[in-house]
Parts: C-alpha cells; structure tokens; sequence
C-alpha cells in the first residue's frame, strides 16, 4: 500500500487539475489574462517571494534561541530547495524534510533541525488562524453566513492562537517531559531530548513575538499576492474576502493528499472564492494564474537543489561535524 501511495496521490492531482481544465471556458480565460496587467502578475510575485523571505528570517531566529548557526548562503541554498520540493512531495511538510536532510548531511544536528522546522510551522499555522480570526470577526453582512457565527468563530480562532502561543507549548513539555522521565529505553531517551530542544524555543514565550510576527507578515503577503492578481480578474471581490478564502485553502493544503497540493489548492480556491460571491470562471482563472505565478518563484531553487542537493556547494561545515 505504502509503495502505490505517492501513485494514488498523482492520480488524485491529475484529476483535480482535469476538473479544473474541463470546467474552464479557455476562450474566457484567456480574454481575462489579457486584460490583467503585467504590473499585478509582477506585484503578486514579488509578494510571494517577500512570504518566503519573511518565513526563511523566522526560521532563522527560531535556530538562534538553540544556538544552532548555519552559514547565511547554506541556511538560503537548502530552504530554497525545500521550497521546490514542495511542489512535488505529497506536501510542504516534504519540503522541510528535505532541507533537514541537507543540513544534517553536512554535520548540523537532525534533533535540532526538526525541532526547529516543526516550531516554525506550529508558528505558521497560529499566525494562519489569527488572520483568518481576525477576518471572521469583521465578515461582512454580505457574506453567506451571519455574522453573529461568523464573529463567534473568530474569537474562538483568535483565542487558540493567543493560548498557542502561550499555554499549549507549556502543556506540551510538560507532557512530554514527564514521559520521558519515566522511560530509561533509547527512544525515550530521545523524548526527553527533544523536550529539552523544545523548552529552550518556548523559554520565555514573550522573546517569541518577532517570529510570530514573521508568521502573520507572511501570510499577509501570501493572501496579498493573491489579492494582486485578482485585482482585474476579480474587480468586486473585496479584499477582505481574500483574507477568509486563502487560509482555508492553506489549511486544507496541509492534508497530505496529493503532490505538491497540486489540483487541491486549485479547487479548493475556486470552491471557497465562488462561495464567497465570486464568479466560477474568475475563480479558476485566477487559481491557474496564482499556480504559474507559485511555479515561477521557485525556478531558482532547481539551481539550489543541484547545488546542495549533490553536495557541490564549498560551505564551511559546523566545527563539530564529522
């Protein structure tokens, strides 16, 4: 079953991505690409590279609270690559994976690595529940949902970032720490570890503001970009709107489901911006568009993977690697 996974997942992509081609009235699509202004393709994907940039430096300030240090041109090189294979592992978590892998081969410690790499997307998951808190709160009538619910929702989704932030880490260690102490194997052993590792990222959750704050940037960003190109192809979709699509479609995208999200994100864009009010072949247009825009950003990063991938890079190692 495990060998015939990553089939069914590139099975259920094509899939995805046929529905969309077969419900998209090309002649239609292309009329609206020529109407959009290269000015917005090129704002969208200067604000893709900025959510990348800001989700690198958090990384970064994330290894520094455990005094884990990687050369400024490795750290870009491998987090680049991860990026890439992004797009075509079952999903972003595949990426990280990668650039653990990288890093550890050159002699930085794995336990470090992902326990780094696993705060990092527990910041960018509050960060993503904030932001859509934050939009629930202020929905507009219009939408299709009372606001009432729609407020009450995004308290809820608010107060579990903030207590994220806060108490779970804690709960967590807590947890953790105590099973740890009660096994003497190896693997628990590694727990207890790996606690250690955690409790020095979450000692004093206050120093954590700058990351959390990357986070939100991030997805801002990330939404905006969005937001640029749909500026044309959505003219009366208000941009509030693109701040409670575009989470949904980054949590169902954590779903290992197929490669690289991958005919996902694109249904789920349309099903969530045609909820919202938008026209169906708008909506398709736009998450094609937002698809060669993401492919675009991270043509690069093939010369990254090459580069670090097959261990040609000529970075100084860590003074303890072997």
């Amino acid at each position: 079953m495990s060998k015939a996974l990553p089939w069914i997942k590139f099975g259920l992509s094509v899939s995805l991505l046929g529905a969309v081609a077969y419900l998209l009235d090309w002649r239609e699509a292309k009329q609206l690409l020529l109407e959009t202004p290269l000015m917005n393709i090129v704002i969208a994907l200067g604000l893709l590279l900025g959510a990348y940039l800001a989700n690198g430096i958090r990384l970064i300030l994330l290894q520094k609270r455990i005094d884990l240090e990687v050369p400024r041109a490795l750290f870009w090189g491998s987090y680049y690559t991860g990026l890439l294979m992004n797009f075509v592992l079952p999903s972003g978590v595949g990426g990280d994976v990668v650039r653990v892998l990288l890093l550890s081969r050159r002699g930085y410690p794995m336990g470090e690595l992902a326990a780094s790499g696993l705060v990092d997307r527990y910041l960018g998951l509050l960060g993503l529940l904030a932001i859509a808190g934050l939009a629930l709160i202020f929905v507009p009538v219009e939408l299709p949902m009372a606001r009432s619910h729609g407020q009450l929702a995004g308290v809820a989704l608010v107060l579990v970032a903030v207590l994220g932030l806060s108490w779970l880490p804690r709960l967590g260690l807590f947890f953790f720490s105590r099973m740890g102490n009660r096994g003497t194997s190896g693997l628990w052993e590694k727990v207890k570890r790996g606690a250690g590792i955690f409790q020095q990222i979450f000692k004093h959750p206050g120093q954590l503001t700058i990351p959390a704050l990357l986070s939100l940037v991030s997805h801002l960003l990330y939404i905006l970009s969005y937001a640029s190109l749909g500026h044309s192809l959505l003219p009366d979709m208000s941009l509030l709107s693109y701040f409670l699509a575009i989470p949904g479609v980054m949590l169902i995208l954590l779903l290992p489901i197929s490669l690289g999200g991958l005919g996902v994100r694109e249904i789920s864009t349309v099903g969530l911006l045609v909820w919202l009010g938008a026209g169906q072949q708008e909506a398709l247009t736009l998450s094609l568009l937002f698809l060669a825009i993401s492919w675009i950003s991270v043509i690069p990063a093939i010369v990254t993977a090459i580069h670090y991938g097959l261990g040609l890079g000529t970075i100084k190692e860590p003074p303890d690697a072997t």
